[in-house]
């Protein structure tokens, strides 16, 4: 089952806003086993989106996805255009008036101009309720169901699964096979690596399995989709690579921020943290996952070297000797955050996240960080690649990793 997907945006297509729609649809439709063939980015103009649903409309696949350009502004003319692209008249809907005027709270012929343009739909449409004020909608062109959709991001994920269902699409998303799925999660290994063991393991052939392997921050993860049959092949090759990966594999597909979370919970024990080149990162890592107040205290963005030691007691006498950038004062940063916050465990990261401040001794991408309890400390260094983003978040995820180990060995 092969699928299509249009982001509509000139705020896309000129770089100054990321797509996160697209990896959003693909990702669902690829668990219900319908796989995108295509995705494009077009900008709000009336030939680049007709072109681009044309293009999408090539024999074999069965849903194209357009999200964007629904709404009340000028620059929203998805609907008109698509209208114009399949030849049908574009009117306005009944059912799509009453869903705008209920979401903006007034009555339906209250509507001003602007508000009811988003009523106007494609002869043939069913209109989908909006989580905003803009109203999806659903039609069938040929062999395929078009699916449109607004471009913000919330909007789209609450209005997604009424979509699916939807009588129009249903039995194409139940005709599809969606296959079975495992994952393996691993920390300071090599994508190469696992690769070339995966390769060596499947060495008489796939047969429908197939595996994605990302690495990223630090991490990688492993994902084998495959058909039911294949069941027993996939759970041997899972155990083959936690044989050979010993102490390398972390999880199943639960992430870092959720292990260590789940696991301070479960102990009724708590956490702060003491931060410099992360700028905040961290935290905001801690605190993405639900339930985060259980477990976490507080943390201190010591980015000056007077706030290290007026918050969190870093020694002028440290930095003196070996500077901020040191495996003594991320040590300092963690014990100063779990003293004075009285938390059970304490992380502190320092390091140089670039483009500028690097030396020789300490070049750019270098980064100390400490997990301690009142057990002791776990300090690392680590050199970190990529530019300032990659390098931060590297971090994060590298601090959480040693957090877990912390855990797991108290």
């Amino acid at each position: 089952m092969r699928a299509a997907i249009i982001t509509v945006g000139t705020e896309l297509a000129d770089g100054r806003i990321v797509d996160t729609n697209t990896g959003f649809i693909a990702a669902e439709l690829e668990l219900r086993g319908v796989r995108v063939d295509m995705a494009l980015t077009v900008p709000d103009e009336e030939s680049a989106i007709g072109e681009g649903l044309a293009y999408a409309l090539k024999p074999g696949v069965k849903i194209v996805v357009i999200a964007g350009g629904l709404g009340p502004t000028q620059d929203d003319i998805t609907a008109p255009t698509v209208a114009r692209a399949l030849d049908r008249e574009i009117t306005i809907d009944a059912d799509a008036a009453a869903m705008v005027a209920a979401a903006i709270g007034c009555a339906q012929d209250d509507l001003l101009p602007h508000q009811l343009k988003q009523a106007a739909l494609p002869a043939g449409s069913r209109p989908l309720p909006p989580a905003g004020t803009a109203p999806g909608f659903i039609l069938a062109q040929d062999e395929a169901s078009i699916v449109v959709l607004p471009g913000v991001p919330w909007e789209l994920a609450s209005m997604w699964e009424e979509a699916m269902a939807s009588p129009e699409l249903a039995p194409t998303i139940e005709a599809a096979l969606a296959p079975s799925r495992r994952t393996l999660c691993f920390f300071e290994t090599s994508e190469p690596a696992i690769a070339l063991a995966v390769d060596s393991l499947l060495a008489i052939g796939k047969h429908g399995i197939e595996i994605s392997i990302c690495a990223r921050y630090a991490e990688v993860v492993l994902e084998a989709a495959y058909p039911r049959e294949e069941e027993e092949r996939v759970a041997e090759l899972m155990k083959a690579l936690e044989e050979r990966f010993p102490g390398q594999i972390y999880s199943y597909g639960e992430s870092i921020e959720e292990i260590t979370g789940n696991k301070l919970k479960e102990r009724g024990q708590t956490l702060a943290i003491g931060e410099s080149c992360t700028g905040g990162m961290l935290g905001a890592a801690i605190t993405g996952v639900g339930g985060a107040s259980q477990f976490f205290l507080g943390g201190v963005i010591a980015y000056d070297n007077r706030v290290k030691k007026a918050l969190l007691k870093v020694r002028q006498q440290t930095l003196d000797a070996v500077g901020a950038v040191s495996e003594a004062v991320a040590q300092q940063l963690a014990i100063g955050a779990r003293e004075e916050c009285g938390a059970d465990y304490g992380i502190g990261i320092t390091g140089i996240a670039g483009p500028t401040g690097g030396t020789p001794e300490k070049p750019v991408g270098l980064v100390y960080i400490c997990a301690s309890s009142r057990e002791g400390d776990l300090v690392r260094g680590f050199s970190f690649p990529g530019g300032r983003d990659e390098i931060r978040r590297a971090a994060v995820v590298a601090a959480l990793h040693m957090l877990d180990q912390k855990l797991n060995s108290e």
